[in-house]
């Protein structure tokens, strides 16, 4: 690929150079000045190249289905989320790689063919890097050398909520929750005690993922497309990044006093005691450095409480609006759980959880029809040939897989024909990929998934979730808890808090999340 940087640098620079070679032919005002008019000529040359010319005239990909998006000056400034990649699978049904467009026009590739996924996700996944995409949104929250933005060829060593009236902004106060749980986990209950700095560091959180969505992302994406946007952001003090490093150059402050404290309190006679929290673990298995610890520390905290919260409120509102389902789960989870101060009632087993069909159905049909990662990226590192669509791609070709699209395509999940083969109902419909409804998980453990790929909320191959047997366990008792106690109903969504729940408010970041989700939550007795 055309290096643009090197063409720039070179245009502005050879002026100076010249009249250095020459004895200053020139004086500095006029060398000065004309570089600095080469700068921006280049820099426009550069940017009409690579948002136009190259394209369509000189692109290895220019002969693949391209989707169509509109004229060009509407879309210059975003990048098609999950849910508009969803529409382009239908307008090309045969075509197993799509081509689009990004931001400032950047060529991308959405792969639809099961062995290209296969290929990049899981068999060849290292021969595929991390995106700039991803690395440059998420590196100033979780840190340069975190699990889900290194890139490193080889598997790292450790592998107010309330609003108007009587309703609740679901999302605001699930965080509290999950951030308290989360943080539990990783640095037991002695560190609990006090709840006023375990607020002011969730708020700390809060105000680091401000980056990670809205025109910040978008303008990010646009700069690294032509130029390395250290070259801009470094150097401009914007708002929201300074509020990003100030954030978390507190968390970890406190991440790195918390792993001092423990360390000095590794001796012999403690090492026989029972581990009770991941720190404690990781600190006298010894395998790791103080800096491996914090990024551990930092990852865990911000990804362990986000994607959790968020995965619950789906699971909140797709049940908010369908109360019948509620009923369901509400009956399961007390005839199965035990309820708090009853004597009597059946104790938590390590089983239980896998004894509750309905809450295993809402979660994964949630996960299915709501992934919390609706796009990711991948970069080849060198020239590839993809097997399913035998397509040879360029070395620094942007692939895009989008879980939001695959898991709702009819292509990878059966729907509206008979389900024979199904074990239970082998004469009835299954419901369509476009719906969501937890009876396709009742009648068959794969959900009428047609392939290995189709399903994927946590990603897939070598770089997927290592932490999501956790993950589910959490969300799976937090929301038992929640719906035992509580009936949900829909209330609004949005900043204009629209009333219809058929058009959700949804925000297509790093994760795709609803939008101040408002829900009535009425007290029900009994458990």
């Amino acid at each position: 690929m055309f290096d643009y940087v090197s063409f720039i640098l070179s245009a502005t620079f050879t002026p100076i150079l010249v009249n250095i070679a020459f004895h200053q032919p020139y004086s500095w005002f006029q060398t000065i000045s004309l570089a600095g008019v080469l700068a921006v000529i280049s820099s426009i040359c550069a940017l009409i190249d690579a948002m136009f010319l190259r394209l369509f005239f000189s692109s290895d990909l220019h002969n693949l289905p391209t989707a169509i998006q509109g004229p060009v000056w509407k879309r210059l400034f975003r990048e098609p989320t999950g849910d508009r990649l969803s529409q382009f699978m239908p307008e090309a049904p045969t075509s197993q790689i799509i081509r689009y467009f990004g931001v400032l026009n950047s060529e991308r590739l959405l792969l639809t063919d099961p062995k290209d996924i296969k290929q990049v996700m899981d068999s060849q996944a290292y021969e595929f890097g991390r995106s700039y995409l991803i690395r440059r949104l998420l590196s100033p929250i979780l840190g340069k050398n975190s699990l889900v933005v290194s890139d490193a060829h080889k598997g790292s060593a450790e592998q107010q909520a309330y609003g108007s009236e009587d309703s609740v902004e679901i999302l605001k106060w699930l965080e509290k929750t999950t951030f308290q749980i989360v943080f539990t986990a990783f640095f037991g209950t002695t560190s609990t005690n006090e709840q006023g700095p375990l607020e002011d560091l969730l708020q700390e959180f809060r105000e680091a993922f401000s980056i990670s969505s809205g025109l910040y992302a978008q303008a990010e994406m646009a700069w690294e497309t032509i130029l390395p946007s250290h070259l801009f952001f470094g150097l401009i003090p914007l708002d929201d990044i300074r509020k990003t490093r100030k954030s978390m150059q507190i968390i970890r402050a406190f991440c790195q006093s918390q792993i001092t404290l423990r360390k000095s309190k590794n001796t012999p006679e403690s090492r026989m005691l029972l581990d009770k929290n991941i720190l404690d673990t990781v600190i006298r298995s010894e395998n790791l450095s103080d800096e491996e610890i914090l990024e551990m520390c930092t990852t865990f905290l911000a990804t362990g409480y986000k994607t959790v919260s968020i995965a619950v409120a789906w699971a909140i509102y797709h049940l908010s609006i369908r109360p019948g389902v509620q009923a369901l789960l509400r009956a399961e989870v007390r005839k199965s759980f035990p309820a708090p101060d009853r004597a009597g009632t059946p104790s938590f087993r390590p089983d239980t959880l896998q004894r509750m069909p309905i809450l295993t159905a809402v979660f994964n049909e949630t996960l299915r029809f709501s992934p919390l990662v609706h796009l990711t990226y991948r970069e080849a590192r060198t020239d590839m040939i993809l097997p399913g669509s035998n397509q040879v791609i360029p070395e620094g070709t942007i692939l895009a897989i989008s879980p939001w699209a695959i898991q709702r395509s009819p292509v990878y999940w059966r729907g509206g024909e008979p389900s024979i083969g199904f074990s239970s109902t082998s004469h009835t419909a299954c419901p369509s990929p476009l719906t969501w409804d937890i009876s396709r998980w009742l009648s068959d453990k794969k959900g009428g998934a047609r392939m290995q790929c189709s399903f994927m909320p946590f990603g897939r191959g070598p770089r997927c979730c290592i932490a999501e047997d956790f993950a589910r366990d959490e969300m799976a008792v937090l929301l038992a808890v929640l719906v035992a106690r509580f009936d949900f109903s829909f209330r609004s969504s949005g900043r204009d808090s629209n009333p219809k729940p058929e058009d959700l408010r949804t925000s297509f970041g790093v994760a795709a999340k609803p939008v101040r989700l408002m829900v009535r939550a009425q007290p029900v007795f009994g458990w």
